[in-house]
């Protein structure tokens, strides 16, 4: 194994935050412009060519150097000066940073409104909280690092963290597509087609599993080809400044590796998810029914006229009702699916011109890289925003979920004991009265037996008489 020289991460972050602005031009990132450190690693390193870029600089400074010792403080010099901070630097870190606050905290309580509330536990919430898993992950793990890696533009954690890190990234994301086109599915036979798939929880379950396995599966020769490779090194010596974590096949296989993974996990899926919306937007506010509005198959209502009425107006009700409902899960749906193809195409249409060479070093071309970054990420935050505001059981859910995390913050200033309530702040103390309070309740919550009569019409029983 190569001697590879580094520094720790988080003192070298440290010496870039706290290093003075003045006396360090602003560096681009193609061209090195600090004339003194040019020329000491043209003298050192006995390069011809004076006009060089950063990357061809670094590339002969691989091929030329043989005294690592004497190199590292010009390198560090050098590293310093073009990861120091500047002002969308900041902007960077602090947008990653309300990203990373709100992805964990949106997406834990996305698990925790499903899991409490037992009407929740629907087959779509079963794909949102799968969703929601997978976003937990990658904000958690993959987020940090990456951040790292975007400001210093150097991996620091090795070989094992690459393939890792980056697996766990490309699964998450396949994991998201997969999940998103199975809850288009579901819908679409659900509003379209109902009587020809019944849709349950424990399928939603197995659809999950299988989820999970493609994404793992599809996502396997990544970590295989990805490896930590140094910029600088002269093969018994790495320098591990500017070095980057990227597979080692191939530009040809790397074409044709992302070519495929876009093509199947995100321009087909995406295509079926816009016909799947479609469809199921045209049948919700062009129909004046439900499409599962239908007659039971033998086709018969053994109803009399008055019963008919009835039955005919409750079902209206409960019809309007559930449109309305699904029509506004719809619209939720349609806002994630978007929001998604939004986020995660600029990542994906970069990583194809980069493969295919045509992509050049600019200032340009760095800050829409950043920036494809950073959506892939906000994409893992936003939903439960989405959630938020166009899900009422949602929005109930989270307000409920951070009522009880005050209250429990409340109950710390309390302590109860022989049945009286103690305030830690003061000397007051307020006898308990939940035993008779709990009999109040339930002699308010019956009314009269009087009062307790069912009628039913159109029956040889006119009052039924409910004993308490």
């Amino acid at each position: 194994m190569n001697p590879q020289i580094q520094m720790s991460p988080l003192i070298l972050l440290m010496l870039i935050i706290s290093r003075p602005s003045h006396g360090y031009p602003e560096i681009p990132a193609d061209d090195l412009t600090n004339e003194n450190i040019t020329d000491d690693f043209i003298s050192l390193f006995d390069i011809d060519n004076e006009n060089l870029t950063i990357i061809e600089l670094l590339e002969a400074i691989s091929l030329n150097i043989t005294n690592v010792s004497s190199a590292m403080p010009l390198l560090t010099e050098m590293f310093l000066e073009l990861v120091r901070p500047n002002t969308w630097t900041w902007i960077l870190i602090f947008c990653h940073c309300v990203v990373f606050f709100v992805g964990l905290v949106g997406n834990c309580l996305v698990c925790v409104a499903v899991y409490r509330n037992h009407s929740m536990r629907t087959v779509t919430n079963y794909f949102i909280v799968n969703l929601a898993v997978a976003d937990f992950l990658v904000i958690l793990f993959c987020l940090p690092p990456s951040v790292i890696w975007d400001v210093t533009m150097t991996w620091w954690f090795g070989t094992g963290l690459c393939k890792i890190v980056l697996y766990l990234q490309s699964m998450s994301v396949t994991v998201s597509v997969l999940t998103l086109t199975f809850i288009s599915l579901d819908r679409w036979y659900a509003i379209c087609y109902p009587l020809k798939f019944k849709s349950t929880t424990g399928k939603a379950k197995t659809a999950i599993l299988i989820i999970w396995i493609i994404a793992m599966v599809c996502e396997i020769p990544e970590p295989i080809s990805l490896s930590a490779v140094p910029l600088i090194s002269n093969g018994s010596v790495n320098v591990i400044y500017f070095t980057q974590c990227k597979p080692e096949w191939s530009v040809d296989v790397d074409m044709i590796f992302i070519t495929v993974k876009m093509v199947f996990f995100f321009l087909i899926p995406l295509l079926f998810m816009i016909v799947a919306y479609s469809q199921i937007v045209r049948v919700l506010w062009k129909s004046g029914e439900m499409p599962h509005q239908a007659m039971n198959p033998g086709g018969r209502m053994n109803m009399t006229g008055g019963q008919l009425n009835t039955f005919a107006m409750n079902t209206n009700t409960s019809t309007e009702g559930q449109l309305k409902s699904r029509k506004k899960a719809a619209k939720m749906l349609v806002v994630v699916v978007g929001m998604f193809a939004i986020c995660i195409f600029p990542v994906n249409l970069l990583a194809v011109l980069r493969a295919a060479n045509m992509l050049f070093h600019s200032d340009l071309n760095q800050i829409l890289s950043l920036m494809s970054h950073w959506l892939c990420y906000a994409n893992s935050a936003i939903n439960p925003i989405i959630y938020n505001f166009m899900s009422g059981k949602f929005r109930k859910e989270f307000r409920r979920a951070f009522e009880t995390c005050c209250q429990r913050e409340s109950k710390r200033h309390h302590y109860y004991s022989g049945g009286t309530f103690y305030h830690k702040d003061s000397g007051f103390a307020s006898r308990s009265q939940s035993k008779s309070d709990n009999e109040k309740h339930k002699l308010s919550t019956f009314r009269d037996r009087e009062n307790m009569k069912l009628i039913r019409k159109n029956t040889r029983t006119t009052v039924v008489q409910v004993d308490i």
